[in-house]
């Protein structure tokens, strides 16, 4: 008997040397299991997680995100998830629910370890002060959109690289890399890779934050020079339309047109949700060719008859955008994304009218 403990105490000795000299058994064994509902968080994700995990993401860049069929093959992805990346802010209150209660996986249920609310700490716009259904389909909890602005990506980035670290902490070195790499990234794309050097990302993200970036940018010189004339990249690409009023489809690009400088002078919707009236066409059409505005950005999912009417009244460029990664075949990724829908914009109001 004692033969036997001996040699079994031996074998448990091996075992555990064996282990202590093997790879990371997680990421040997068993890669993260990312479900993201958008397209947005899914890139994300992936530029974060890298080869530690699979993202599969729920809806696609053609579709609206406020309506997604919850399908049963969903709920085959879910039930094996170790995280479940949510928009938050109830964009997706018509399908996530009834998805995660099929699944019957307890670490993606709304407040378990894996369920992550990407809207975590994002500064929301648009906050109701009353809900009532007849302002149409009001956001209790604010603008959902708030990847329409990049440098939001900034704090969704942060609350994935958290939550991958604590389903995977062998890992955590990694995402802490792959959430810098991805922010620095940004950083360039947003402001220039001169600008992004010179000045610091970081530094630049919080006076655009602060509202005082031009000011910043304009009183800081390098060599004699102002630090204004190295702005680039996205930001540096819509300095030649700041200040131009659109008119919008929908209250989907509140973010983007704040951080850009644009002004939304109205919507095609009379209110969120609500197809426009005869009515409220016709005093868009008057505003329209009174030099309001002369460009109209829509999504591609949303009907396009009532913009099609404005642009053959008036005149104004109609720029179809996407929203998310997928919504064009170019928009390949997070930044691909931003590539398209800056030089649509641009490429507009190259050809417009002027508005006022």
């Amino acid at each position: 008997m004692n033969r036997i403990i001996r040699c079994c105490l031996l074998m448990l000795v091996a075992v555990g040397a064996l282990l202590a000299l093997s790879p990371d058994p997680f990421a040997a064994d068993h890669k993260v299991q990312v479900v993201a509902t958008l397209p947005n968080l899914g890139s994300i994700a992936a530029a974060i997680g890298g080869v530690r995990i699979d993202v599969t993401v729920i809806a696609s860049g053609t579709q609206d995100a406020h309506f997604v069929d919850p399908k049963p093959s969903f709920i085959v992805k879910l039930k094996s998830a170790d995280l479940l990346i949510v928009n938050g802010l109830d964009l997706e209150i018509g399908w996530v629910p009834p998805l995660v209660q099929g699944a019957r996986n307890g670490r993606i249920l709304a407040g378990g370890p894996g369920y992550v609310d990407a809207s975590t700490g994002v500064p929301v716009v648009e906050i109701p002060t009353s809900l009532s259904r007849s302002e149409g389909d009001v956001h209790p909890y604010g603008n959902p959109h708030y990847l329409t602005d990049p440098l939001n990506a900034v704090n969704v980035a942060g609350t994935i690289a958290e939550a991958l670290k604590r389903a995977d902490p062998a890992g955590a070195a990694a995402y802490d890399e792959g959430r810098k790499a991805f922010v620095k990234r940004l950083y360039e794309a947003m402001f220039g890779k001169e600008l992004a050097d010179l000045a610091g990302g970081a530094k630049l993200a919080r006076e655009a934050a602060a509202g005082s970036l031009d000011a910043f940018l304009a009183g800081t010189q390098v060599g004699g020079v102002p630090l204004r004339s190295r702005l680039g990249g996205w930001l540096g690409a819509m300095q030649a339309v700041k200040g131009r009023p659109i008119v919008t489809y929908h209250k989907d690009f509140s973010y983007f047109a704040a951080r850009f400088g644009l002004k939304v002078v109205d919507y095609v919707e009379p209110k969120p949700g609500i197809q426009p009236s005869a009515k409220h066409l016709e005093e868009l059409t008057e505003r329209l060719k009174a030099g309001d505005a002369s460009v109209i950005l829509t999504r591609p999912y949303v009907e396009h008859r009532s913009t099609d009417l404005l642009a053959e009244r008036t005149g104004a460029k109609v720029v179809i955008l996407p929203l998310e990664v997928g919504g064009l075949a170019q928009a390949t990724d997070y930044f691909a994304l931003f590539d398209q829908v800056t030089a649509r914009i641009t490429g507009a109001f190259a050809t417009a009218g002027g508005g006022r």
